[in-house]
């Protein structure tokens, strides 16, 4: 069975862009509860260095992520 950082990464770099509606998704995702933990903080910071191009929404996602980071 495939990791979920493997298929999250494959999800949001599949056209090398991430784009709003992708953000919008992980900030869903991760924020749930509102909270993010290391690993998943760690996550977005890796798909930012590996998009060619990216949206300054996840920027503002990283550092709110960071904000309420465990």
């Amino acid at each position: 069975m495939a990791e979920w950082r493997q298929v999250a990464k494959v999800c949001a770099l599949g056209d090398g862009h991430i784009s709003t509606k992708e953000v919008d998704i992980l900030r869903e995702v991760i924020l749930a509860d509102g909270s993010a933990n290391k690993s998943e903080l760690s996550f977005l910071q890796e798909i930012k260095a590996e998009a060619k191009t990216a949206v300054q929404a996840l920027d503002v996602l990283i550092e709110d992520c960071e904000k309420v980071a465990k």
